[in-house]
């Protein structure tokens, strides 16, 4: 009798290590899955960020060039935001891409409320920092 109850121990530590191991195994998997996963995203974020801001510096000297003051649309860095991606960075790139996304809605602000109009020099000071704060972004994403 002595040795039945000595055998179903034995059994039922094994099957508890057993089932302990497979569950600690498979949470080990899922973490490492969404490592990979998130580094992922990560990548890509910051590659549709920096197109974004490359195209935003493209937009920026035609509207310097031809004069034509036209409004930024910051829709990449607030679907980012949205989505709730933008935890994926550190936080010296969020807060760089946030300055620099502010100074294009604070332009369209200046545009929308006062428009062209005896306004244009305002609007190249303006034109001028956000040229600064995508230069900077750019070259924070060129170093990271």
């Amino acid at each position: 009798m002595a040795i039945e109850f000595e055998n179903i121990i034995i059994e039922s530590v094994i099957l508890a290590v057993i089932i302990f191991g497979a569950v600690y195994l498979e949470l080990w998997y899922y973490r490492r899955y969404q490592k990979i996963e998130d580094e992922k995203t990560k990548k890509m974020i910051l590659r549709l960020i920096k197109e974004d801001l490359t195209r935003k510096q493209r937009f920026l000297e035609e509207s310097i060039k031809f004069k034509d003051y036209k409004p930024f649309f910051t829709n990449v860095w607030d679907s980012i935001i949205l989505s709730g991606k933008q935890t994926l960075l550190s936080f010296e790139l969020i807060n760089n891409f946030e300055h620099s996304y502010s100074w294009m809605r604070y332009y369209n602000t200046e545009l929308h409320q006062r428009g062209v109009v005896g306004n244009e020099q305002t609007l190249l000071e303006l034109l001028g920092e956000i040229k600064k704060t995508i230069e900077s972004s750019l070259n924070v994403l060129k170093s990271s």
